[in-house]
């Protein structure tokens, strides 16, 4: 079986150190760096994602009896964020890529799990397709996933396809029997499916979110899981996938105020009436750095610690999934908030000159602000001051 991690200096004796995954994932992040702003003047992203395919990590999630290095999620928390600080659309290409790749041990067939496995260890993609447009939410669905003999048929449209554009495999969350939710997992290239790259948001350009059109696309039984229900979506991508967007949010604030820092400290223009001789010794400045530096050290100790938390759950810890919850819920906020605060606030440290277009330094806004509507931060404060709440109303009771 063809292995992505068969370097030494990555792979040892099937797994990864954590200092090797952060090795691997700063490296990766110095290429999307140094491609970033062209990636997002021409909205094209095919080199970074290319980079992202060769980079070996996208085999990470991949189980050790699978051939793979069986990473943890605090190590898949820490390549998204590290990943994020150069391109957050990059960094969400593993929302769906590891969430499903964990999902791929719940098939019912051994050889569709062989099949995905060995493509993700090969540097393919997972890809998802959940949302849609015209119903009362996003999770609304109209697109069917039926039964037809001994196979089922795909008919339907998806809007947000996050990574669609260079996978190999899309998940498409449907409406199966008895209208419950299923799950399939479809080729890219399969007959009657078409993907169309029209993501035309503002930022997360690097997502590759484009829309998918499923005309009468034929799935073997194997790929299907017929009920995609909360049990389902606990074992593997719910918590998981939450906590990464919240590892992107963080990795969005790093990475501006690393140029922010930098800009300061490096450079010698001052504005008109400033009485320091350089922006480095102006202690507003250095009051405004360190408010953003605490926050997010506070919320990188936080989202460390629930990531461990994850993994101690995801390996039959199930007594812990509340509090899990209530973690997951308050590092969601708080790295929302700290991604959008940071990629607005940095711009007058150095003034109008980090305005420049050359910069693009725009995106770092516009990746926290698209990223961000995705899940509303009131409903994640509400969500644990609710569960706060409740433990008080039972000790009562």
């Amino acid at each position: 079986m063809h292995n992505s991690f068969t370097s030494p200096s990555i792979m040892i004796d099937g797994s990864l150190s954590f200092s090797e995954v952060i090795a691997a994932a700063n490296v990766l992040k110095q290429k999307l760096a140094a491609l970033a702003v062209a990636s997002d003047l021409h909205s094209d992203y095919q080199q970074a994602r290319e980079a992202l395919r060769q980079s070996g990590l996208l085999a990470l999630r991949v189980p050790h009896n699978a051939g793979g290095p069986g990473g943890s999620q605090a190590q898949v928390m820490a390549v998204s964020r590290i990943l994020a600080q150069a391109d957050a659309g990059i960094a969400q290409l593993l929302q769906p890529h590891y969430g499903f790749t964990d999902a791929i041990a719940l098939l019912p067939s051994v050889q569709a799990q062989r099949v995905l496995y060995q493509d993700v260890l090969n540097g393919e993609r997972i890809a998802n397709a959940a949302s849609e447009r015209g119903g009362k939410h996003s999770a609304d669905f109209s697109t069917t996933l039926l039964r037809d003999g001994d196979r089922y048929r795909l008919n339907g449209r998806k809007y947000y396809s996050t990574g669609s554009i260079g996978a190999r495999w899309i998940t498409v969350i449907a409406k199966g029997e008895n209208d419950v939710q299923a799950l399939a997992w479809v080729r890219t290239d399969a007959p009657g499916v078409t993907l169309t790259d029209d993501w035309n948001g503002l930022g997360q350009r690097g997502s590759s979110s484009g829309s998918l059109l499923l005309e009468e696309v034929e799935v073997s039984a194997e790929y299907v899981i017929p009920v995609w229900d909360a049990a389902h979506r606990n074992i593997a991508w719910h918590e998981s996938g939450r906590l990464l967007h919240a590892a992107i949010d963080l990795g969005i604030a790093e990475g501006i105020v690393e140029w922010g820092a930098q800009s300061v400290a490096r450079d010698t223009r001052i504005p008109f009436e400033s009485p320091y001789p350089s922006l480095a010794l102006d202690p507003v400045l250095q009051y405004q750095v360190g408010v953003l530096s605490a926050r997010i050290l506070a919320i990188s100790a936080l989202l460390e610690n629930t990531a461990t938390l994850l993994d101690d759950v995801q390996h039959d810890g199930a007594a812990k999934l509340p509090q899990l919850q209530n973690q997951l819920a308050a590092t969601k906020a708080l790295a929302a908030e700290v991604s959008l605060a940071a990629s607005s606030d940095v711009f007058s440290w150095s003034g109008a000159r980090a305005a420049d277009r050359a910069l693009r330094l725009d995106r770092y806004w516009r990746n926290a602000r698209t990223h961000t509507l995705h899940d509303p931060v009131r409903l994640r404060y509400q969500e644990l001051g609710r569960s706060q709440i409740a433990l008080y109303e039972e000790s009562a009771s």
